[in-house]
């Protein structure tokens, strides 16, 4: 029979073995990059203006708190690299009228994302009229998810009224609630729609002639560094009809929204629950170490070397 000494160097080097076995190949089964979470918790994004002002449906402007939300869903098919993205995109008018006269446009965008980059790995459906058929929009660049690490340079992240992307050029790096938070500030000019694409909404008749929907933004993304997850949006919005050069002439919505501070809150929560690449690199490799180092042990006994001598 093996003496006791010996029985524990077999037990410490397969132990060993196996801590060594499992650090080596853990990065083949345990994804070490901060990547899109499928289980995402918080993914709503209100944005509100007490006193913006809105075009009313009998042409008329009225100035009233309007809030703009962005809802967003992870869905299937979803693995390990991509993931379905459901956007739902909503302006509404805070008011006693019942909620269908409240709103001022909804749109659904449907889209594959890659969970690292963020990039749009599909063209995108969309719906943004009642009993109409999903139009197909190319898309491309990054939306509510930006590359993991956020690094500071500038993306070409994607805005919904244009159906294109401009871009956001990183402006500063913040600490908020111990996490490094990167803000980026996207300026769109005022842009002709009815240049971008076919829309009822994008021309108007003017007694003098015909009239085109123009926008513009000024957006800020605040985005955590690390996952690469926007965690706040602040967006100044100017959108009007206007003649062809641009002279503005009936005003559609201008809007100054921000988001509530429990909403950031929530956002930077979830934000933490991605895990850190740096901190499961470090974990894994000491599990690699202590593995090695038991078998080393582990093996020395086997042969004797901690024997009682005679």
């Amino acid at each position: 029979m093996l003496p006791k000494s010996r029985l524990l160097s077999f037990l410490l080097l397969g132990v060993g073995v196996a801590l060594l076995v499992a650090g080596l190949v853990a990065p083949r089964f345990i994804n070490e990059d901060a990547r899109l979470p499928l289980d995402l918790g918080a993914t709503t994004y209100s944005l509100i203006d007490d006193a913006a002002d809105t075009r009313l449906p009998d042409d008329r402007v009225a100035t009233a708190p309007v809030t703009h939300q962005l809802h967003m869903e992870i869905q299937n098919p979803a693995d390990e690299d991509s993931a379905t993205v459901r956007v739902g995109e909503t302006y509404m008018r805070g008011s006693r009228q019942e909620e269908l006269d409240r709103l001022i446009s909804a749109e659904v965008w449907t889209y594959g994302v890659d969970r690292v980059t963020g990039e749009f790995l599909t063209t995108a459906t969309l719906t943004d009229q009642l009993a109409s058929p999903v139009s197909e929009v190319a898309v491309e660049g990054q939306w509510l998810k930006l590359p993991a690490p956020a690094e500071e340079t500038t993306y070409q992240v994607f805005d919904p009224a244009l159906r294109e992307t401009r871009p956001a050029e990183f402006a500063e790096a913040l600490e908020i609630n111990g996490r490094t938070i990167h803000r980026y500030r996207q300026e769109i000019e005022p842009t002709n729609l009815a240049t971008l694409y076919a829309s009822p909404f994008n021309t108007i008749d003017f007694e003098d002639g015909q009239g085109y929907r123009f926008h513009s933004a000024t957006r800020d993304l605040l985005v955590d560094k690390l996952s690469g997850l926007v965690v706040e949006i602040r967006e100044d919005i100017d959108s009007y009809y206007g003649t062809l050069e641009g002279e503005k002439r009936e005003q559609i919505l201008l809007f100054e929204g921000r988001m509530p501070a429990e909403q950031v809150e929530a956002h930077l929560a979830d934000a933490a629950e991605v895990r850190d690449p740096a901190t499961s690199g470090i974990i894994r490799w000491v599990v690699v170490g202590v593995g090695a180092l038991l078998a080393l042990l582990g093996l020395a006994g086997a042969f004797g070397a901690f024997g009682r001598r005679r």
